[in-house]
């Protein structure tokens, strides 16, 4: 268990990259583990559940969503729903995630 939170923190960092661009000032931002609350658990071998509950005004691109985990897990891709179609100034076309997401990280434990 102690592993899966340090995985957490670890994904937390990643998800710094999915904050706005257009940011002016870092000092006006939430921290990390604030504007994207994380919470894991395993509800059964092989299976990873992650929710994120996201602060208002932030959000987080799908393209930009990954998870790193422990190669003894041997993980597949993440699956996550289809987010909200956004025009974005410096992506283009690109799904987000606002106020939560639900997302899956399938593997098979050695």
């Amino acid at each position: 268990m102690k592993t899966l939170f340090a995985r957490g923190a670890a994904l937390c960092a990643l998800l710094w990259l999915s904050l706005p661009a257009f940011a002016l000032d870092e000092k006006d931002l939430l921290p990390v583990d604030q504007a994207f609350a994380l919470t894991a658990s395993a509800p059964e071998r092989g299976q990873i559940q992650l929710q994120f509950k996201i602060a208002p005004g932030y959000y987080l691109y799908r393209h930009r969503t990954t998870v790193k985990a422990d190669p003894a897990f041997n993980a597949a891709a993440l699956q996550m729903p289809a987010g909200k179609k956004h025009h974005d100034d410096f992506f283009g076309e690109v799904e987000t995630y606002r106020e939560r997401l639900q997302a899956t990280l399938p593997g098979a434990p050695a």
